[in-house]
């Protein structure tokens, strides 16, 4: 899937992606499966991450399409490679302040013929597009909602390409460009924010499919090596230190992978929102965290160039920026704080374990790229509380104190007039998230039926208690600080390597057949 080109070195092959990328959308439609998708690419691309974000961007960027109600030039355009326009050096994210302009061919009010000029910066796959899906402005001087515009530009209308070297994923090809040449009008004129968010929903869980394939490579591979390599004549795997940090990495990567595909198995209802803003910012920054810590657990045979141990965690840090912006996919979560924390509807754990039991194969992401946006924006929750009381958990976690806690500290940032200052809107999501990761590990324990998962649920609290004390400390807040939990002991082991690979295989029963089995 690469090749050696004159200009650039070793990179995606793009002339292969494209005689390929039509598997992707013939994948996604006519039903918008996005896991279906993502497994095609996962197969056709051997599950490198270079390959995988190259052909993720084409079907974004086709998807936008779509999202502005354009299917026939879509479905003429299926054998193009196609990338997103979005970003200008000087404003990064800030959408809205765009300076690419858009002028009409004409002044009938239909014309969908513009001639488009400006520059766009840190595109993927710009270089080698056969078309690109443009964020402009018809009105230079606009910059509110409605400002925006998103328009289909060929490959001719675009020059001066300079690439943006990267340190990491360097087989990719990430350019900045000038625009300067026809384009056609996607939709209606002003509606490119709304567009966007339409393609947006759906496409949560693709950075976190990348995340999740680069931590179920490394974690096994770490595994493997600690049981073969020989310290003092002894495998460290045997050594009490080793094996608690791996036991501890691999508790959380289950969590994780836990959290994603439970994220896929409710993703037809209106929580695809508020898991799909998780996966994106909390649960990447996860990932990157723990392929980290399992790189120092491993040493040196990380560094090596066919070690996927510390490739994978390189190439994490790249997949919080590509997938666009976690800090605001946090500040979204927390505009949910009083309804996620008051919520009274009992929910049914049956119902909802039948529902993950049945697993993702089952999933079906409800066509949400044509859903009604403000239902996927008001997701239903039930009572927290309630809802860990009702697993039932043998351990002596208190839902109700925490509830309580975070209400407490909710009202006291309102009463001190913090509660609309970015930096505590921020850390009120980060804590829905960590809420979230606790009740998802509850369920995983009742899932699985794995008493070593309650340690998953401890440690999940104790990094929402962590991250909630701190928030208190930074702000000298008087809400009290919540005390830790403790750990169910670490019985001993006498094959370390079969227990740790029977844990991380454990959360796998969720995911798909083809992935279950590329996991053992």
């Amino acid at each position: 899937m690469f090749l050696n080109d004159p200009d650039f070195g070793e990179i995606v092959d793009f002339d292969q992606l494209r005689l390929s990328i039509r598997h992707l959308y013939d994948a996604l439609l006519p039903d918008f499966n996005m896991h279906k998708s993502l497994q095609v690419g996962a197969e056709l691309y051997g599950d490198d991450p270079s390959a995988m974000i190259a052909a993720g961007a084409s079907m974004l960027a086709w998807m936008t399409i779509i999202a502005a109600g354009e299917d026939e030039i879509a479905e003429e355009l299926k054998d193009s490679l196609f990338t997103l326009g979005w970003t200008e050096e000087e404003i990064g994210s800030d959408l809205l302040s765009a300076s690419t302009v858009a002028t009409p061919a004409n002044n009938d009010p239909a014309c969908v013929d513009y001639h488009l000029k400006g520059r766009k910066w840190l595109i993927n796959n710009s270089h080698h597009a056969d078309y690109h899906t443009i964020v402009a402005k018809v009105d230079a001087e606009s910059s509110g909602p409605r400002s925006l515009s998103i328009f289909l530009v060929p490959q001719s209308s675009c020059k001066n390409w300079q690439r943006l070297e990267t340190h990491v994923l360097r087989r990719m090809v990430l350019t900045s460009f000038d625009i300067d040449g026809p384009g056609r009008l996607l939709g209606k004129v002003g509606h490119g924010l709304q567009i966007l968010q339409r393609m947006a929903m759906p496409s949560k869980y693709q950075c976190a499919y990348v995340g999740i394939k680069l931590l179920n490579e490394a974690i096994p591979a770490s595994i493997e090596h600690l049981s073969k390599k020989r310290i003092f004549n002894e495998n460290p795997i045997n050594f009490s230190n080793v094996l608690r940090q791996m036991y501890n990495l691999v508790l959380q990567a289950a969590v994780l992978n836990f959290i994603y595909y439970r994220a896929l198995a409710f993703s037809a209802g209106n929580f695809l929102q508020f898991h799909g803003v998780m996966l994106k910012s909390w649960l990447l920054l996860r990932a990157n965290e723990l392929l980290g810590q399992n790189l120092l657990v491993v040493g040196s045979k990380g560094f090596l160039l066919d070690s996927v141990i510390g490739r994978n965690a390189i190439d994490s840090f790249v997949l919080p920026v590509f997938d666009g912006h976690y800090t605001i996919n946090t500040l979204m979560t927390a505009k949910h704080v009083k309804r996620y924390l008051g919520a009274e509807r009992r929910a049914s754990v049956a119902e909802r374990l039948a529902t993950l039991r049945h697993g993702v194969t089952a999933s079906r992401s409800g066509d949400p790229i044509r859903a009604n946006s403000r239902q996927l924006r008001n997701p239903d929750f039930f009572d927290y509380a309630g809802y860990i009381e009702d697993l039932d958990l043998p351990i002596d976690l208190d839902a109700r104190g925490l509830v309580a806690a975070m209400q407490a500290l909710a009202d006291e940032l309102n009463e001190r007039g913090l509660s609309q200052d970015p930096e505590h809107r921020y850390k009120l999501g980060t804590l829905l998230h960590w809420m979230e990761a606790l009740l998802a590990a509850c369920e995983m324990w009742k899932a699985a039926e794995e008493p070593e998962f309650l340690n998953a649920i401890v440690m999940q609290y104790n990094a929402f208690a962590n991250q909630f004390n701190q928030v208190i400390s930074e702000s000298a807040l008087s809400t009290p600080f919540l005390e830790q939990m403790r750990q169910q002991p670490l019985r001993r082991v006498e094959q370390p390597r079969a227990f740790l690979l029977r844990l991380f295989q454990l959360a796998q029963q969720f995911a798909s057949p083809r992935e279950a089995a590329v996991a053992k």
